[in-house]
């Protein structure tokens, strides 16, 4: 159901451009305001600028595609390389495991926005402190910086993550975006078209076509929203399915 969400989204703005034809063409009798043809450079413009928002945004959306699995394997990575490297000098590594499983949970309650930026970054602040902990327990330099490098390269998939989620791609496109299709669909109401179902089809299927693609560039632009519509996420949100994998070893 949920890649149908943003069609069922853009329904009704449809549904209200028919009954605003309806009313100015039909009861008001006003006709032959404007020709189809006329509107083409409107239509041909909001779909350029469309075209453009789509592009930069598939640019963050590639990217993201692949964070989700460096958070995961990152972790499992720290864990590896700490665990091993306390046995090489012949320490307890049994605890590693404990600290990484209460950050690994903050960060899926994170990802499922069930806790803030500064909640979850307050709780991995403890993997710096283990970090430290591992240093002066006397591990040697190899691991330890495998260690480090580990936990930089978590931080900062988390880090990019955060910035995607909580900016969006040129705020002045969206707005230009935001008033063509406007433009679009007050057309939709008064522009002429031949008598028959063409009046109802082609001002329905192109305000649909409109409203549909700005919802999903909206859509795409944060493709980390595995918390919203009560929890149910989005159908253009990245696969999480290689952070589920990683988590569950700290889930038993």
């Amino acid at each position: 159901m949920n890649k149908w969400r943003i069609l069922l989204q853009s329904i009704p703005l449809a549904i209200v451009v028919l009954i605003l034809r309806y009313l100015l063409h039909n009861v008001a009798g006003k006709s032959e305001i404007l020709q189809f043809s006329d509107t083409s450079s409107v239509l041909t413009g909001a779909a350029l600028i469309m075209g453009l928002m789509l592009a930069g945004v598939i640019g963050d959306y590639r990217e993201a595609e692949r964070l989700p699995s460096e958070v995961g394997g990152g972790l499992l990575g720290f864990e590896l390389y700490a665990t091993r490297g306390l046995q090489v000098i012949d320490k307890d590594s049994s605890w590693v495991h404990a600290r990484i499983a209460a950050v690994a949970h903050t960060i899926n309650e994170w990802f499922y926005g069930r806790k803030s930026d500064a909640e979850m970054w307050a709780e991995y602040d403890d993997i710096n402190q283990v970090v430290v902990e591992l240093a002066k327990s006397g591990m040697t330099i190899p691991y330890l910086n495998q260690v480090h490098g580990a936990n930089n390269g978590v931080a900062g998939a988390i880090d990019r993550i955060t910035v995607i989620r909580n900016t969006s791609y040129i705020k002045a496109g969206y707005a230009l975006m935001e008033f063509l299709i406007a433009v679009v669909l007050v057309l939709m109401v008064v522009v002429d078209f031949p008598q028959g179902f063409a009046q109802e089809l082609v001002p329905a299927s192109i305000s649909i076509v409109y409203v549909y693609m700005f919802l999903f560039i909206r859509d795409l632009d944060n493709p980390f929203a595995y918390g919203d519509h009560h929890g149910t996420g989005s159908a253009a949100d990245v696969s999480i399915t290689a952070w589920k994998n990683a988590y569950e070893t700290y889930t038993k």
